[in-house]
């Protein structure tokens, strides 16, 4: 039977399955741990000590190359003896000169805008955090950054380069320019970045920091090996 006479500071602790509902309160995942429901198996939770080390890593990397690919061109056509290089923004601008201005508009915040306002967010959120304090509206702006996730579409912008220099290959030639390099760099670190990404263990740091408890924050001596609760305790 389900208990009715929950703490609310214990349901801090609980979490639902995503598959089934079951309702688990879930014991400290230290390390590599990994919590598995106990009704159908499915994965409810990660412990991950490094996440917001990893995440501030490479968002920072991100932020890096996604300079340089909005610095230097992508790639250059040489036809006739004559070259004309291409950067990040042409696509748009370029979508605009020929009417297709909301498709132009399209591209620019997705490949654009939505990236860089989510490495702002995720670095507002990561670097007080990592140094122990949790930044002014934390809630809404962490809230929108995730939400801006799936709109961050770098590597559908790198299909297009990549199906637009097959197809050019055979009227001119094709200089990639260091903004391509940067831009494939971009899209292997943001999906690293994405991947390393634990909003739970986010959420509770931002608990614990806020209670005024920080002693066993970012403690990288937890255990490398994967771990496996099969049966977190149930309510």
């Amino acid at each position: 039977m389900p208990n009715s006479n929950l703490n609310p500071q214990d349901s801090k602790d609980l979490l639902a399955c995503h598959e089934c509902d079951s309702l688990y309160r879930l014991p400290s995942l230290e390390g590599r741990t990994l919590a598995r429901c106990e009704r159908c198996g499915s994965v409810l939770a990660r412990g991950d000590a490094n996440s917001i080390d990893n995440t501030l890593a490479y968002t920072l990397a991100a932020l890096v190359f996604f300079t340089i690919a909005n610095a230097y061109p992508i790639l250059g056509l040489r036809v006739a003896g004559q070259e004309q290089f291409y950067t990040l923004l042409s696509g748009a601008t370029a979508l605009a000169k020929f009417d297709l201005l909301a498709v132009g508009i399209v591209v620019f915040l997705t490949t654009i805008f939505f990236p860089l306002l989510i490495m702002i967010g995720l670095l507002y959120v990561l670097i007080p955090l990592r140094t122990g304090r949790v930044p002014r509206y934390f809630i809404p702006i962490f809230k929108f950054t995730l939400a801006l996730l799936p709109w961050g579409m770098v590597g559908v912008y790198m299909l297009g380069v990549l199906v637009a220099i097959v197809k050019l290959a055979d009227l001119a030639t094709v200089v990639p320019g260091w903004g391509l390099y940067a831009l494939f760099s971009l899209l292997l670190v943001t999906v690293a970045a994405a991947a390393t990404l634990n909003p739970r263990v986010i959420w509770q740091t931002s608990d614990i920091l806020s209670s005024g408890q920080k002693d066993s924050l970012f403690d990288n001596n937890s255990k490398d090996n994967a771990q496996y609760i099969s049966k977190p305790e149930s309510l």
